[in-house]
């Protein structure tokens, strides 16, 4: 195969290069604050290293990932063609460019930082849009608002440290955290039924209408809030119920899809597994707010290290496989690395509530597990994303 078949490969669908360059940079982002942990370096983002950590595992890393996705999904979606070639590669600038100018951004005037990374995902949610509103696709316009809202919060976030605001900053970050939570709860209630059924053979449940709705109503609920930062403005007793209820409808959601019928099948027991990490944080951020000793960096990292993490290396896994061809089947280097992810949330949660004294090991623990089931992803996966698919 040449050099430029395997351009024009990369560059077929989005799920390509964003599943490639996301997973790489998030080993590449946890070594960094692994160093800053230790004051090796602390020159990222104005020297808030803590704030650039949170911003880029979620606008460099998430971000890339769910934009590789959702620009694949949208092709099945309407049967249209999506972004390829050219403005898959022009995509692809933006993304490399917004990752520079956070890390220059001492350097750099505000504005242009946050023009220059806000622009991946305004182009992103234009070439979605375009797809979309032509086929009328009603029913997912709920991922062209993310990624407004994702713009918006974006734009929050840069303003805020412009202004001195770290902890205005700090919410608009937990706010994008709940708002891709909210996305893994709508999308995963979605697929990850459908998978078990079809590869278990064995039909779903029927869905129980009031619980879906009621469990997502209340997210929603709770995203407007942390996107409007009313939190500071509430009992915290009224947030702990409000989150302990979405908790425990959430639960008994995914409870439903028959999750012990999935051991013997890796990229399902993978998705039950790091979906259940909704509901624990979702617990877990009630418990704060209880008055518990349960941080909230502890929570919102249920949200992260775990149920992004898990899903989103399961669905990378998964999908990289059906849209190549290839049989829909974990290697056993596969097996291993959603083990390993899975690993590395229980130690950066389970290890911090235990003995919270022992967090920076905790802490280590877990970047070195999540680069090792990454780097495992990366190693197993190159051949297959840069390759034509085996069936044409």
């Amino acid at each position: 195969m040449t050099n430029k078949d395997t351009d024009s490969t990369l560059l077929e669908l989005a799920f390509r290069p964003f599943f490639l360059l996301g997973a790489a940079f998030s080993i590449i982002a946890l070594l960094f604050w692994g160093a800053s942990l230790q004051g090796w370096q602390n020159e990222a983002y104005h020297g808030y290293s803590q704030l650039w950590h949170g911003h880029e595992m979620l606008f460099g890393f998430v971000a890339a990932i769910l934009v590789g996705f959702l620009l694949t999904a949208v092709q099945n979606w309407t049967g249209l063609r999506s972004a390829h070639g050219k403005s898959l590669l022009l995509l692809i600038l933006l993304w490399l460019v917004g990752r520079l100018a956070v890390w220059y951004a001492a350097q750099l005037p505000w504005w242009l930082v946050t023009v220059v990374d806000s622009g991946f995902l305004v182009a992103a949610a234009w070439l979605l849009a375009q797809l979309l509103i032509k086929k009328q696709q009603r029913r997912n316009y709920f991922a062209l608002a993310a990624l407004l809202l994702l713009t918006a919060d974006n734009v929050v976030f840069h303003l805020a440290v412009a202004n001195g605001h770290l902890q205005v900053a700090t919410q608009a970050l937990h706010s994008v955290i709940l708002l891709i939570t909210l996305l893994m709860t709508v999308i995963g209630g979605r697929v990850i039924p459908m998978f078990t059924g079809n590869t278990t053979q064995i039909p779903p449940r029927a869905r129980i209408e009031w619980l879906d709705k009621a469990g997502l109503a209340l997210l929603w609920g709770m995203v407007a809030i942390y996107i409007f930062q009313l939190q500071s403005y509430l009992a915290e007793s009224l947030l702990a119920v409000l989150f302990a209820v979405t908790a425990s409808l959430i639960g008994l959601r995914c409870a439903m899809w028959r999750p012990l019928s999935t051991a013997k099948h890796a990229l399902l027991w993978s998705l039950h597994l790091s979906y259940w990490f909704i509901p624990l944080g979702l617990l877990l951020m009630a418990c704060h707010y209880a008055g518990l000793a349960v941080s909230l960096s502890t929570a919102l990292h249920a949200l992260t290290a775990g149920a992004m993490g898990g899903l989103i290396l399961s669905m990378m896994s998964r999908v990289s496989l059906g849209h190549s061809g290839r049989p829909i089947i974990a290697t056993p280097l596969i097996k291993l690395a959603l083990g390993l992810v899975l690993l590395a949330a229980l130690s950066r949660v389970g290890l911090v509530l235990i003995s919270p004294s022992h967090s920076l090991w905790a802490w280590w623990l877990s970047i070195v597990l999540w680069s090792m089931a990454y780097g495992l992803f990366l190693f197993r996966y190159t051949p297959i994303l840069i390759a034509p698919r085996i069936d044409r």
